[in-house]
């Protein structure tokens, strides 16, 4: 057995106090041969799960291969293949592989394979390439099991799509997103744990994305290539291991990187008697690190075992409940930030002909049945904010009152609903509000009021006195927070207003208009309820009644008792239902709930505001969530 030995210098960029550590000393490392082949035109390699070492390997020649670490062959799989990405445990109806996503050269197309226990190759989907070439590919274990494929062309565009469902576990095929990437891609590889998308550019650098389709397509920078960063040379190979390290290869100066982001770690290895190792696949085994390399000058494949002075990342752990929406509306009329707030009214003569109202803040108010299809559009200028009112002292042919912050005209838009079920506009309340934002709505046994607040922390209540012929209202009442608020809701019952500062937390004051006590202060932001605090709304459950609010800042909602101290009951994200089409939420602004008994969902829903909505790409929406699904995670709490 030949070993190659390497020597290793330390190389440590800046670190914060919390992160600093000490010098680590040099080792070396040994390289032995894998597998080589006359002609073997190989390129990427990644390693099988098990007890007994297996790796699977790419050849333009020979097709897939598995080798074990001796290098001897277990299964072939014939073809021209040269990118390759791999996930653990996929089940497939009945039958358990690994998952293989790879690029088949000759029949211009990528294919999904799995490989089962004993090494044997099964075709699962042939998935077209995209209009322009993809020169690297990688996939993505999504925290609800279902697999993404993101897809790396040489335009410099990144397309994801995705291709394993785990609920029906089945393979399939659903565009997710696309969106800039970097413009000479050499690699691709998802950090499953963190969720990080990393991509490299070969004579610039390694960035990274936030994985999920829920976030922006912002890049970050990892390293760059010298003398702007620490990578000495072009950068031809990208890998992530188990850990989250981050390995690249620069074939120029014969060295192997490692980046822990997360810790401001940098090492670099370098080769000696490797003279072209091109890429690199890393995985962690039994506390070990192994890899292999692939070296073009000599059309090997070499394995290394890195035994010690590498330290490993921690691992982060996901406990957040994830429930599923059961219907959504539809889109925006166009790419932008334009949906906002929704609102729910009940038909009490024929609930399944109740309405989901939605503002488009560029727009106006939209109208929508509870399948979500559009029924009305009312371009009354951008309004912000959306509630209403039902109740006997309301002299509206359906005993309704709808309100709406208008940005276009700094007024109170108000609308009822006809004989007809058609919401109709009745005319602007003008305030003196120098931004109006954020509105929601308190019905006393006699009247309606409207709270509208300002960016600059400003409420005001207005008494709503006639809305027919002719619209008019009267102030009767100012206070502020500190500053700018948006979301609030008033639970009737109790006389009690509930209002969000966005960058601070929860504050309260009666919605009585005779009130003199100033708003205090019951939740502050912390862990689970991230700034920016956004739309709020109160579930009524017999004697009980929740505040659900919209915590923007990690993409959750959380649910507070509304008694003593306010506990939190649960909180939950948004996942996508695959088998309704429905992507996941994000970016939560306003959102609504209801406890009315409603075909399908008998204990009432939740409607929320959806900041991006993929699957695919389209404009803004709402989605609807089954109460249900929120009720049987409150039931769980302990506070209950």
């Amino acid at each position: 057995m030949k070993y190659i030995n390497l020597s290793i210098f330390l190389m440590l960029l800046p670190l914060s106090a919390s992160n600093a550590t000490e010098n680590m000393t040099s080792e070396t490392l040994l390289s032995q041969p894998l597998y080589s082949q006359a002609a073997l035109q190989g390129k990427q390699a990644a390693r099988l799960k098990g007890d007994t070492p297996a790796w699977v390997l790419t050849s333009e020649r020979q097709g897939l291969i598995v080798v074990d670490q001796r290098g001897e062959k277990l299964s072939q799989f014939s073809g021209n293949y040269e990118n390759l990405s791999l996930r653990h445990k996929v089940t497939v109806g009945d039958k358990r592989f690994s998952l293989i996503a790879t690029v088949d050269k000759e029949q211009g197309n990528i294919r999904l394979l799995g490989l089962d226990q004993d090494y044997g190759f099964s075709l699962l989907k042939a998935l077209a390439m995209p209009e322009a070439q993809a020169e690297a590919l990688c996939l993505f274990r999504q925290p609800q099991g279902h697999i993404s494929l993101f897809i790396a062309d040489n335009l410099g565009q990144v397309h994801e799509t995705i291709i394993y469902d785990a609920h029906r576990k089945i393979i399939t095929e659903l565009p997710v997103r696309s969106f800039t990437g970097v413009a000479e891609v050499q690699g691709c590889v998802v950090d499953d744990q963190r969720q990080w998308l990393y991509l490299a550019e070969g004579n610039i650098g390694v960035w990274r994305y936030q994985a999920s389709a829920e976030s922006d397509p912002i890049r970050e920078i990892v390293d760059l290539v010298s003398p702007y960063g620490a990578l000495n040379g072009e950068i031809t190979g990208l890998s992530v291991s188990e850990d989250g390290s981050v390995w690249v290869t620069n074939p120029e100066h014969q060295q192997l990187n490692l980046i822990q982001p997360d810790n401001n770690i940098r090492m670099t290895f370098r080769f000696e008697e490797l003279q072209e190792p091109e890429t690199i696949a890393v995985t962690l085994h039994q506390g070990r690190f192994h890899a292999v390399v692939f070296d073009a000058a000599t059309d090997s494949y070499q394995q290394l075992r890195i035994t010690q002075g590498v330290p490993q990342a921690d691992v982060p752990q996901h406990d957040n409940p994830t429930l599923l929406a059961r219907v959504q509306t539809q889109p925006m009329q166009r790419f932008a930030d334009a949906a906002d707030d929704p609102a729910f009214w009940l038909n009490k003569k024929d609930p399944a002909k109740s309405l989901i109202l939605g503002t488009d803040k560029r727009a106006g108010l939209m109208v929508y049945n509870l399948e979500g299809a559009l029924l009305q559009s009312l371009e009354v200028g951008r309004v912000n904010n959306v509630d209403l009112r039902q109740h006997d002292a309301i002299s509206t042919p359906s005993q309704t009152l709808i309100a709406a912050s208008n940005r276009t005209h700094n007024s109170i838009s108000l609308f009822d609903v006809d004989e007809q079920q058609q919401v109709r506009h009745l005319g602007e309340v003008q305030t003196n509000l120098n931004e109006i934002y954020g509105l929601c709505m308190y019905q006393s046994d006699r009247h309606s009021y409207v709270f509208v607040n300002d960016k600059d922390g400003t409420y005001q209540q207005y008494r709503i006195e006639q809305v027919s012929p002719t619209v008019s209202a009267t102030r009767v009442r100012q206070f502020s927070l500190p500053s700018q608020p948006e979301g609030c809701s008033a639970e009737d019952n109790s006389k009690t207003l509930y209002m969000g500062e966005e960058k601070q937390g929860i504050w309260t004051v009666s919605a009585a208009a005779d009130a003199i006590e100033e708003p205090k202060l019951i939740i502050s932001v912390g862990d689970v309820l991230q700034a920016d605090v956004e739309g709020m709304d109160v579930y009524q459950d017999g004697e009980r009644s929740y505040l659900v609010v919209s915590s923007q800042g990690n993409n959750r909602f959380v649910v507070f008792g509304l008694w003593q101290d306010y506990p939190i009951l649960t909180h939950f994200d948004i996942g996508t239902n695959l088998q309704l089409g429905i992507d996941g939420v994000s970016e939560t602004d306003g959102l609504a709930v209801t406890n009315a008994a409603l075909p399908g969902f008998p204990a009432g829903i939740l409607i929320v505001q959806d900041g991006r909505n993929r699957m695919p790409q389209r404009p803004q929406n709402f989605k609807v969530i089954d109460w249900r699904d929120i009720q049987q995670l409150i039931h769980k709490s302990q506070s209950y």
